[in-house]
């Protein structure tokens, strides 16, 4: 994981690292880069080496809520498939896990076909786990009616954005039409969420889902598009190469291009729609 020295998280946070609890003071600091929302830094103590997470000033957008996050990532994380998460403190908006070395993905690593191959057989070994039932299906109509709502507060124009969310809940609902076992999705793979160490780690949970598998081939290909010409060996490693899957995963794939868009516009980073 790299970051660069930067402005020192708030010392509430740093008093929930292990081995600062009484004020002592950590013996390396350094911000991680990477996140748009949500702060991170790595804090070393003489108990071991941390990542700290802070909530930035919108982290209760659509598409997150904590609980859900702490269900799937602890699930996750027991099955090796990211770090161990010591402490939740949806209070304070801060979370505690372990820290692990490797390198972060770049965005040629998701345009090489061994690359894809890789992530898509730790995708597949990924939905084979049992969903929990405690969490609900994923609902992208529901999602992308939640951030029109933000648009509209702001008073912005909302007639693109409409369309948008209309088009979001129609190819979800051709998805669901698929009607196959939903499974843990992390929802979020962008390639600054992949780290390469001992094995393939998925880091930064919080949009994970319970859904159709297809959507987590769908992020790959909407958030990176230059990843499509090698599309064949991660939906084949991934166990997405049917026919069933192939039929869907355009749908999918505008699932995510619109929820971004939205996501962006609700931000008031407005993005041309697609």
């Amino acid at each position: 994981m790299n970051g660069a020295i930067g402005a020192t998280p708030p010392p509430a946070a740093v008093a929930l690292v292990p081995d600062l609890e009484s004020g002592a003071a950590p013996l390396h600091v350094e911000r991680l880069v990477g996140g748009v929302v949500n702060e991170s830094w790595r804090i070393d103590t003489a108990r071991g080496r941390f990542v700290l997470r802070v909530d930035g000033p919108v982290a209760q957008r659509p598409g997150v809520e904590r609980a859900r996050e702490r269900t799937l990532h602890d699930i996750v994380a027991r099955a090796g498939f990211a770090p161990r998460a010591l402490l939740w403190d949806d209070a304070a908006g801060v979370q505690v896990r372990e820290f692990l070395d490797g390198r972060v993905w770049g965005e040629q690593d998701m345009q090489e076909a061994e690359q894809l191959r890789r992530l898509g057989a730790r995708l597949a070994q990924l939905h084979a786990l049992e969903p929990p039932a405690t969490v609900a299906p994923f609902d992208p109509g529901a999602c992308a009616q939640q951030y029109l709502r933000l648009i509209e507060a702001d008073g912005a124009s909302t007639a693109v954005a409409a369309a948008v969310a209309a088009a979001v809940r129609g190819a979800a609902d051709v998805v669901a039409s698929r009607g196959v076992r939903p499974a843990i999705v992390h929802g979020d793979l962008t390639h600054a969420n992949l780290l390469d160490g001992r094995q393939l780690w998925l880091l930064d949970w919080e949009y994970a889902q319970v859904a159709d598998p297809v959507y987590d081939a769908a992020c790959v290909l909407a958030y990176c598009p230059l990843a499509r010409p090698q599309a064949a060996p991660l939906l084949e490693a991934a166990g997405l190469a049917g026919t069933s899957a192939i039929g869907t995963l355009d749908e999918a794939i505008r699932v995510y291009e619109g929820l971004t868009w939205l996501w962006h516009r609700a931000r008031g980073t407005g993005v041309r729609a697609r």
